[in-house]
């Protein structure tokens, strides 16, 4: 691992840490939607914090595409980011909390999915 990968990673750890205590997530949801698992929706806000500090939406609900292409390129191929970006984010409709969870989740599965099937 690189120091930018080891620099991500402690950025993200932060990022997620700040976010779980802004909105007091329990440590099993947490580790829930860690895992793939998001039927808890009581989480939605700390998905908003998480996906807005990370870069990946705008206050006006905005996605910015090179932050999420950076992320998502990680795992899956150029093509397949996005493919994933295209599908995740058009037609969203602006909702507090509900649209960053939904997208962020829309992600995951997709890239997941994408991924999973390489292997």
């Amino acid at each position: 691992m690189g120091r930018l990968d080891l620099v991500c990673l402690l950025a993200i750890v932060l990022l997620v840490h700040s976010c779980r205590n802004e909105f007091e997530i329990e440590p099993s949801v947490f580790e829930s939607l860690r895992a793939g698992n998001f039927s808890v929706r009581n989480s939605l806000c700390f998905g908003e914090c998480f996906v807005k500090r990370a870069g990946f939406m705008n206050d006006n609900f905005t996605f910015n595409r090179d932050t999420i292409m950076r992320f998502t390129n990680r795992f899956v191929s150029k093509e397949i980011s996005e493919k994933v970006y295209n599908i995740c984010t058009d037609n969203v409709t602006p909702t507090y909390c509900v649209t960053a969870f939904d997208v962020y989740q829309c992600i995951y599965e997709n890239v997941y999915k994408s991924w999973d099937s390489r292997k």
